[in-house]
């Protein structure tokens, strides 16, 4: 019962960071906060009161079976996009995330899970899957970012991967 007030206290205090740093801020928003009314009026009437600011913020989908309404999750993210806002799907490669998803949600970054980098040095499935989600993003003008990265080996490899941005080591 706790959860879109948590939520909203949480967006507040980003936007205030926001406003008192340089830096851009990234923050983790569910569809299901995106399905809510309130959550989604309230992320918007955030954005719209910080202006300029709101191309700093970085909006990373976690990853949701329970997309209920596809429609309202496309209009959100093209509406906070005409203001700057990035999108990032977090998590890309666990669960149920997948390629059409992608395609419908057209994010600025794909963060590749961790339970798939963290083996790339010793398992080739692992190599393998990051060199595919790194190819196709790449073609569709997707920066990657792979997280858990923990050791100059994985490192590496994700570097010889084509991944543009590291998470850890």
């Amino acid at each position: 019962k706790y959860y879109n007030k948590i939520t909203h206290k949480v967006l507040e205090n980003s936007f205030d960071a926001l406003s008192k740093i340089k830096e851009d801020i990234s923050i983790n928003i569910s569809s299901l906060d995106i399905d809510k009314n309130s959550t989604r009026d309230r992320i918007l009437e955030l954005l719209y009161g910080c202006g300029k600011d709101a191309s700093r913020v970085t909006l990373e989908l976690l990853e949701d079976e329970d997309v209920h309404d596809i429609e309202t999750l496309k209009a959100f993210i093209k509406e906070v996009k005409s203001l700057g806002v990035k999108i990032a799907i977090d998590d890309f490669g666990s669960g149920y995330s997948n390629f059409s998803y992608l395609m419908e949600m057209k994010p600025d970054f794909i963060k590749i899970d961790g339970s798939i980098i963290k083996h790339i040095d010793t398992d080739k499935n692992s190599l393998l899957i990051t060199q595919m989600i790194s190819e196709f993003a790449k073609k569709l003008d997707i920066e990657t970012i792979a997280e858990f990265i923990h050791n100059e080996a994985v490192y590496q490899k994700a570097r010889e991967l084509g991944v543009d941005e590291f998470q850890g080591f």
